[in-house]
């Protein structure tokens, strides 16, 4: 039975980091999280994202409700992308996160390894 609870506990953590890990999906909630941004005030905040992978990351997490797209007229190129209240649920775990982040940010840096070890050259 307790492994059982164990199987549904490791596969919910799964679907959460499937759901917002990434390279760019928590940097983008992040931004978020104090208000609705244009594109452009995203692409600012996330950093050396591409438009066309920010265009993505933000079709992905509109389609899995974590944020809306607002029009800002009709007919005009402007929206907002605003969290919706699914996508302020992540608040709490994006501010651990965060904290984290923060106190342990010198190990992190000085441990970095590349994500994928099989595309190390020094590998034999």
């Amino acid at each position: 039975m307790k492994n059982k609870v164990k199987q549904v506990q490791l596969r919910d953590v799964q679907d959460v980091i499937e759901l917002i890990g990434g390279r760019w999906r928590g940097a983008i909630l992040a931004s978020l999280c104090s208000q609705g941004k244009r594109f452009n005030e995203l692409k600012r905040d996330v950093g050396a994202i591409t438009p066309r992978v920010l265009t993505k990351e933000l079709k992905y997490l509109e389609m899995n409700k974590l944020l809306i797209k607002i029009e800002e007229k009709e007919g005009s190129n402007f929206a907002i992308y605003q969290l919706t209240d699914h996508g302020f649920s992540l608040e709490p775990l994006i501010g651990s996160i965060v904290a984290w982040g923060q106190k342990h940010r010198k190990v992190i840096l000085s441990q970095k390894i590349d994500a994928n070890p099989m595309q190390q050259t020094d590998i034999q």
